[in-house]
């Protein structure tokens, strides 16, 4: 049976949210314009569907107080954990103050992103340092994380430390590193690893942008769902396990919807059960 889980509580001070393909989000200001003016114009005609270049997000209004996202699970389609079926946000508000219809609106569709959803104020997100910049840090540190074949031995030989993961079976390494000493740490285990005939970059430095931190931070919740703060907000990303990544198509897009629920509006982004290529096989 489905069940619902809380990914997270935000706020969003600007008086809009915007539920965004975390793996373009840095982009929105290289096309002219930033994110934050083209979701608060949005959310001012009761929400829309943002799309430029390869950069996309949903933008809607939302009241002054902390917001709520939740998921509807099912069984995963490769593994045993469970997946998200459906992604809701309650936006604190009367249903009266987002739409004239007494149902449903259709605001768009987003594909499923494997850089991640993020759900948060867009005038934050103007801050996000994301993967459009690799070689940006937000605080000064990085991680090194090491997995693969020989990361058992590695562990062994360096003293390095289990890393909590939503995965079984995730990375060990170090957290929190001066990001020269980070670079320093990963290349001395690189070093012993191509002696030790492993794969010459057992180890690998992920800088601390919002992206990785945001994965970071969803590492120990079952639907990689974790909460960072970005330019003073707390903000939700939510990323996939792999295995589950299978079961898109690349380019399909999903239904995102305003949904009167008793009175209250909600924004649900609903993913099918199976793609097309999964229900085939």
């Amino acid at each position: 049976m489905p069940d619902t889980m809380t990914l997270g509580s935000i706020r969003a001070p600007s008086g809009a949210v915007v539920l965004g393909c975390g793996g373009h989000l840095d982009e929105w200001a290289d096309f002219g314009e930033p994110l934050s003016s083209r979701a608060r114009r949005a959310a001012g005609t009761g929400g829309a569907h943002l799309k430029d270049g390869l950069a996309e997000a949903i933008a809607v209004p939302v009241g002054t107080g902390p917001l709520t996202v939740t998921a509807t699970t099912r069984p995963g389609a490769y593994a045993l954990a469970e997946a998200i079926a459906v992604l809701e946000v309650a936006l604190g508000l009367p249903w009266s103050a987002v739409s004239e219809q007494p149902d449903s609106v259709l605001l768009g569709e987003l594909p499923v992103d494997t850089g991640g959803m993020i759900i948060g104020d867009p005038i934050a997100l103007d801050s996000w340092v994301g993967t459009v910049s690799p070689s940006a840090t937000v605080d000064g540190l990085a991680d090194v994380l090491v997995r693969g074949d020989g990361s058992e031995q590695a562990q062994a030989e360096f003293g390095s430390q289990p890393i909590p993961a939503f995965r079984a079976g995730g990375p060990h390494g170090w957290l929190d590193l001066p990001v020269d000493a980070a670079y320093e740490q990963a290349a001395t285990v690189n070093r012993w690893a191509v002696v030790q005939g492993h794969y010459k970059y057992l180890a690998k430095v992920e800088l601390h942008t919002h992206h990785h931190l945001g994965q970071r931070a969803g590492w120990p919740h079952a639907l990689g769902a974790g909460t960072i703060e970005v330019a003073g907000c707390p903000v939700l990303a939510v990323h996939w396990d792999p295995a589950e990544l299978q079961r898109f198509d690349g380019g399909q897009s999903h239904p995102v919807s305003l949904e009167n629920v008793a009175g209250s509006a909600v924004l649900r982004w609903t993913l099918p059960l199976a793609s097309a290529t999964s229900a085939a096989s």
